[in-house]
């Protein structure tokens, strides 16, 4: 597994430094010159000290010191522009790892979304990247940079005497002996880890953003209870990590200890009985002295990298998981209202945590729902609705109806059947052409902490493919909708920043915005799933004349549980447990008193759906 990380390690390394070409062979060029004058230095040294000693004019010794304090400073400088540029490509290539990860994340389909919360993706695509980040530049400067020094430092070594060379051998393959001994626990320790930091990030942002509920419902006791296993799961495999790192510093430590305790015995022996210079024993100890450093160095970067290894694994499994929608781009559809067509539909969710990404699923562990599948949810639905009219779709909560609507917005598949506008099935069409002819209006308005105008164009303005909405189409729409005076109102206009999450606002000026977002796209197949259910009735008073606009010349699919809205259907669809029980002209159907219709109409919808 280690391995086969590695080896992922260096494809990722790579293929996102290619594009800096130039860069990199800048940064060799860098390092090559810094280990070149580290192991000029000492030399120079060798001769400071021989000159010395055969009692070498002053004019010699100042010549030399002055050229080994050049030699050390621009060592410095070099060795201080190799770390920027490490870091400068180091963190340009993983953005670009973290925009293709963040575009994939975005790609995957409902399933996956519905099971992961966003404070674990923010720590897959931001957390576990800058972590890799990191370990780019210290492979790219510290690890290939020490290992040529080390490579550099025994080969003088040998050339100066094979003994002191076996020593320096002896030293270095013990200390990669050690290292490679508990790498295979560091990776293991350092995933778990990053895992339950990714578990605790998701845990905290799902329960602080829900804090009001949670207050108002004395949860307090229970999130706490269910945050410490989370917390003691961190610091059980952080000391366990820490304990490795003091192992590996110690083992190092202690080996370099014997190498230096056995070059100076050696060495001082030598230049006791006449066999070695005072330069050339200061040289030996300190060319040995000089492999604890690159060792020391690679011997961290090899910790980093190890616990980078972990996190590359798990981009890695998040890039191999495939959207369960998938596209194939071979129909277009037409430009006007579409007719509507369900033929013989079924579903169920599948929405299931694959056994390769659950290893380490601490807020989950006590949630077995989150990995069943759910029975089917639509059973055989068959219907059909001409173009430019309006279905009203009823019934129960769990009956199927966002449901369907999801299905229509390809948010899922479906299992069986097939789902046609103007007779194009719906999967042989590009999403992207799809969700520009299907707006959707729920309940849950998303709205940003950005300005008025980039949360109603959703930053389209700033997609250079697609043709930029202007502020008088954006305050034409307002004006439509009566949030004209609202806009009035505001600091700044349409450039007045807006609250996450839409605080601030009222609950039908969220609702109105999401209305005006769909008018400024200008779809032909409008989905309204339950989108009045939670305003007020003066408020509900004001989206009539905009819903009354918005399906003008339309196709359109009504969720809603107000009679008042139903009122302006062309036809009827009553789910229960999932399929058809009853379908028709609205009408007719309210006409026929033995219909569950108007049953529904004598009875009161609001109450009987409930």
């Amino acid at each position: 597994m280690e391995d086969t990380n590695i080896k992922q390690s260096l494809k990722m390394l790579w293929r996102y430094l290619r594009p800096y070409r130039r860069k990199v062979t800048l940064l060799g060029l860098l390092v090559l010159g810094s280990i070149g004058l580290q192991l000029l230095a000492p030399q120079t040294i060798r001769r400071f000290l021989d000159a010395a000693q055969a009692g070498a004019e002053g004019r010699v010794l100042t010549g030399t010191a002055v050229a080994f304090f050049i030699i050390v400073l621009s060592q410095k400088l070099i060795s201080l522009l190799s770390t920027y540029v490490g870091e400068d490509l180091g963190w340009a290539a993983t953005n670009n790892l973290r925009v293709e990860l963040a575009a994939h994340v975005l790609r995957l389909d409902m399933g996956f979304h519905k099971l992961r919360t966003p404070g674990e993706l923010i720590e897959r695509v931001d957390g576990d990247i800058s972590t890799l980040a990191e370990s780019f530049s210290a492979l790219v400067v510290q690890m290939f940079g020490n290992s040529l020094l080390l490579i550099g430092v025994l080969l003088l070594i040998f050339y100066q005497s094979w003994v002191y060379g076996l020593i320096g051998m002896i030293y270095v393959l013990l200390m990669f002996g050690v290292q490679r001994a508990i790498r295979p626990q560091v990776v293991r320790v350092a995933g778990a880890v990053r895992q339950g930091y990714a578990e605790l990030a998701g845990y905290l942002g799902e329960r602080l953003s829900g804090t009001e509920d949670i207050r108002a419902n004395g949860g307090e006791a229970y999130v706490m209870a269910r945050l410490y296993p989370i917390m003691a799961h961190i610091t059980h495999w952080r000391l366990r990590d820490d304990w490795l790192g003091g192992l590996s510093f110690t083992s190092s430590y202690m080996l370099y200890v014997f190498a230096l305790a056995a070059t100076l015995a050696l060495a001082g022996n030598a230049y006791l009985q006449g066999n070695m210079s005072i330069g050339t024993v200061y040289l030996m100890v300190y060319y040995v002295g000089l492999l604890e450093s690159p060792l020391k160095y690679i011997r961290r970067q090899v910790s980093q990298l190890q616990r980078a290894y972990a996190g590359i694994g798990r981009i890695n499994a998040f890039f191999q998981i495939e959207a369960g929608v998938r596209e194939t781009a071979v129909a277009h559809l037409p430009t006007a209202a579409p007719t509507i067509r369900f033929e013989n539909v079924s579903f169920m969710y599948k929405d299931k945590l694959p056994m390769a990404n659950s290893q380490l699923s601490i807020a989950n562990e006590q949630s077995p729902i989150s990995n069943l599948q759910s029975q089917t949810v639509l059973h055989h639905i068959t219907f059909e609705l001409e173009a430019g009219k309006t279905l009203g779709i009823l019934g129960r909560t769990g009956s199927g109806k966002t449901t369907l609507t999801r299905l229509l917005f390809r948010l899922y598949d479906v299992d069986e059947g097939a789902i046609r506008l103007d007779g194009v099935n719906i999967s042989d069409v590009a999403l992207s052409d799809l969700r520009q002819h299907v707006g959707m209006v729920t309940q849950d308005v998303q709205l940003f902490a950005a300005t008025v105008r980039d949360n109603l164009t959703l930053f389209r303005n700033y997609d250079p493919q697609q043709a930029p909405i202007s502020d008088g189409q954006i305050v034409a729409a307002l004006e439509t909708l009566g949030l004209g005076d609202w806009l009035h109102a505001l600091p700044n206009g349409l450039d007045t920043m807006l609250q996450a999450d839409g605080k601030g606002l009222s609950a039908g000026e969220a609702q109105l915005l999401a209305f005006t977002r769909v008018f400024l796209r200008d779809p032909r197949l409008i989905i309204l799933d339950e989108a009045s259910s939670r305003l007020d009735p003066a408020t509900e008073q004001l989206l009539e004349r905009a819903i009354e606009r918005l399906l003008r010349n339309r196709t359109a699919v009504i969720i809603a549980h107000r009679l008042g809205t139903v009122q302006r259907a062309d036809d009827i669809l009553i789910l229960q447990n999932g399929g058809i029980v009853e379908h028709g002209r609205r009408t007719d159907l309210a006409a026929n008193p033995t219909s569950r219709f108007s049953q529904l109409l004598q009875t009161g919808m609001e109450e009987a759906l409930q």
